[in-house]
């Protein structure tokens, strides 16, 4: 039976929610890339194949960008915009980016208000909103039930070094795609072997494409779900 979305607020930000009445259901709160906003990944809630009871969270982001998107922290714009130029794709391991921080805190409130169990609680994103999940599921106070990184990089290695063991054997699906100009596939290389060292279980999904979630992706992201 098909389930109407409907918006709501959490902790100031809007949110569209595909509900479930189980209780016992999974909640996975998909966190849309930089310059998008709630509805761009709310596709994906019909287009998953998933046969276990799940309610689908798409919130905004807080930053509110010139054009109308949004953002969960800024970003040097011309820089992405050289390095799509010159071939060299930014590397964001050296250390947080400003407005991390904040972004950080909007989200932590924003999961509080949800009231769900931290092993009930699946955080996806996309591409900036995949670095936000990433850093939730490092820092929250209880593993949740795994994290899905769909396009992302590593950010701060130093810090995920000291945070990503305390989660090992945390649940991981990863995917990039090999010609990504956005952030580069060597990056994802790199996340992926820090996690793996890190004692986490899962691996990168690599598909011959750019930054985006292929379709082919998508049984297999419904698979790894239902297993969790």
């Amino acid at each position: 039976m098909s389930v109407s979305p409907r918006l709501i607020r959490l902790a100031g930000l809007d949110a569209i929610e595909l509900p479930c009445e189980d209780p016992g259901a999974l909640t996975a709160l998909v966190l849309h890339g930089y310059g998008a906003d709630m509805r761009d990944l709310a596709p994906l809630a019909a287009e998953i194949p998933v046969s276990r009871p799940v309610r689908w969270v798409f919130p905004d982001a807080p930053e509110v960008l010139d054009w109308g998107g949004r953002a969960w922290f800024p970003i040097d714009v011309a820089a992405f915009e050289e390095a799509q130029r010159t071939g060299a794709p930014r590397d964001l391991s050296g250390g947080e980016p400003d407005g991390l921080a904040g972004a950080r805190r909007e989200l932590a409130a924003a999961v509080e208000e949800l009231d769900v169990p931290w092993e009930r609680l699946l955080p996806m994103g996309f591409s900036q909103g995949a670095m936000m999940a990433l850093d939730l599921a490092l820092r929250a106070p209880k593993a949740p039930a795994g994290v899905a990184i769909l396009s992302g990089t590593l950010v701060d290695r130093r810090t995920l070094r000291t945070l990503a063991p305390k989660r090992r054997g945390l649940r991981f699906l990863q995917s990039h795609g090999t010609v990504d100009p956005i952030l580069g596939f060597p990056q994802a290389l790199a996340l992926e072997a820090e996690l793996r060292d890190a004692g986490w279980d899962g691996a990168l999904r690599r598909f011959e494409g750019g930054h985006g979630v292929p379709p082919e992706l998508l049984p297999e992201l419904g698979a790894w779900i239902d297993a969790l």
